[in-house]
């Protein structure tokens, strides 16, 4: 019983750890000076093409940024819960 339990603090805090380095990584973008975004897509069915274009809108962009770090906020506390009721 007590392995199991380790094994799944271990996954939980592995977890817990990629989001907070997802969060820097987003607020350190948020406060740097220029922002650009690459879109890649694909289409087509059988012979799917790749494309991308670049967004230079720093106003959308700072508040999709600030959109995904609420979202992650609030995973992180949800995952800090789950940690701490193991």
């Amino acid at each position: 019983m007590e392995v199991e339990k380790f094994e799944k603090a271990k996954k939980v805090k592995d977890n817990l750890d990629r989001l907070g380095t997802q969060k820097h990584k987003l607020e350190y973008a948020l406060k740097s000076c220029s922002l650009g975004a690459t879109i890649a897509y694909s289409k087509g069915g059988e012979y799917r093409s790749k494309g991308e274009f670049n967004v230079y809108n720093t106003v959308a962009i700072r508040e999709m940024i600030s959109k995904e770090l609420e979202r992650l906020n609030e995973e992180i506390n949800l995952v800090k819960e789950e940690f701490e009721n193991i």
